[in-house]
């Protein structure tokens, strides 16, 4: 990722600032509409130059700055910057710290647009921006037309996030292998397709752990698969790594696809029992998985972790692990269901497992600190406290990130790790922030 980080010069635009009639008055005003030295200065230099912010805008390789703030190296100043028109009502960040988005403002008198936001040096997070437009309508007297236009898309990474090495393919890894196959579902009630990774050292002697994932067309992807922001996870490669560096035992994934109906598949037992009763069968057929249930474990983000976790409570002579990455456990399942941000209604899979005698299933649930939109803090942390109640082994960890694969793919090795090796590894992975 190109992420630009700034400390009290510009590093990509070097602006030619000329004597300018300024009065401190006028000084002070300004700098506190333009609070970092860097928008200081593009205003300043918009004075004389007029095309002055729209060629530092031309220049950036992301729409964002990310700057160091002085006497404090917890945190770091972003600065969002995005080019209107003289049509532009305003515009609208989405993402990070700020729930309910941030207001652009207009950078003196041109068509660029900023807004600034304080966050953790350590925070990770997607983001969005919307613009909202207003017309006069011709036609009609009086009336004006408004409209909204989706911008685009990033990412904003703190200097000190706790990014994992393990995503990243090196030339001396040995690299796993992804068949594919379609697997006919009599819970189902259709064909299914799946891949499956090999791992490299595969024989078939030796025992293996299995992991199923859900959501497992994005989980396939290549390292550098897309741009950071977008909706992908190099599995594979995390999985060459944590076996090739002993984190974890020898391990088969099946990566379970959707088809055309994710949302009622993931939160239905038919699929639960498709996993659980035909694949996990199926893979026995096929491959040597260790035969305890601690060796198989069922993994996936928002309604996936739904599913993982309901999977494993249907069938936890079969599943004994559970990897939710920001679960979506406010899901009622009835009439009444939740609004997500303000649940009032407790989460079916919660009651469900309140009401439940304990399994022996370990559990890893992981959480963005931003992923309010979802209810998915307070839901995830409810859950944790059920389950500890009742005497599961749980390993919670939250983050300063969101609802996206951004988060997913740097902490699904904490996960693997979790529940596949053993437990000083993952003690000592937490204590080095990776």
């Amino acid at each position: 990722m190109n992420q630009i980080f700034i400390i009290l010069a510009l590093l990509l635009f070097t602006f030619a600032v000329h004597a300018h009639p300024v009065t401190p008055e006028q000084e002070s005003i300004a700098r506190i509409e333009y609070p970092t030295d860097t928008l200081y200065k593009i205003w300043l230099t918009q004075l004389t130059d007029h095309q002055a912010a729209l060629n530092f805008y031309n220049k950036l390789v992301e729409k964002h700055l990310v700057e160091l703030k002085k006497n404090d190296e917890k945190m770091v100043t972003v600065t969002y910057f995005a080019q209107g028109s003289a049509d532009t009502d305003y515009m609208l960040q989405s993402g990070g710290p700020d729930f309910y988005g941030l207001r652009f403002k207009r950078l003196g008198n041109s068509h660029i647009y900023f807004c600034v936001q304080d966050i953790p040096s350590d925070a990770w997070f997607s983001y969005g921006v919307n613009e909202f437009t207003r017309k006069k309508a011709t036609a009609l007297a009086g009336i004006e037309q408004t409209a909204m236009t989706h911008l685009y898309d990033g990412a904003v990474i703190g200097p000190t996030a706790p990014l994992s090495s393990f995503i990243q393919a090196t030339q001396s890894t040995p690299k796993g292998a992804l068949r594919d196959f379609q697997i006919n579902s009599k819970f189902m009630a259709e064909q299914r397709n799946i891949q499956v990774y090999v791992p490299a050292s595969y024989d078939p002697k030796v025992a293996h752990n299995l992991v199923l994932q859900f959501d497992g067309q994005n989980f396939t992807a290549s390292p550098e698969h897309d741009s950071v922001w977008q909706g992908w996870t190099p599995m594979p490669t995390i999985l060459d790594n944590l076996i090739h560096q002993k984190k974890i035992a020898p391990t088969i994934a099946i990566f379970i696809h959707n088809q055309g109906n994710r949302s009622a598949d993931l939160i239905s037992d038919k699929m639960a029992d498709f996993v659980a009763l035909e694949l996990v069968a199926w893979a026995r057929k096929n491959y040597h998985i260790a035969p305890e249930p601690k060796n198989v474990l069922v993994s996936g983000p928002s309604r996936g972790g739904f599913a993982a976790a309901n999977t494993a409570l249907r069938h936890s002579n079969i599943i004994g692990g559970v990897l939710s990455q920001s679960g979506s456990f406010y899901y009622t399942l009835q009439e009444q269901e939740n609004w997500p941000v303000y649940p009032e209604f407790e989460g079916k899979l919660i009651l469900d497992y309140k009401r439940s005698a304990k399994r022996d299933v370990h559990f890893y649930l992981d959480v963005g600190l931003y992923d309010l939109g979802l209810g998915a803090v307070g839901t995830n942390r409810q859950l944790r406290d059920v389950l500890e109640l009742k005497g599961y082994r749980v390993d919670y960890y939250q983050y300063k990130g969101g609802h996206s694969h951004l988060g997913w793919r740097h902490t699904l090795a904490n996960g693997l790790i979790s529940l596949l090796g053993k437990q000083e590894t993952y003690n000592s992975l937490q204590r080095s922030g990776r």
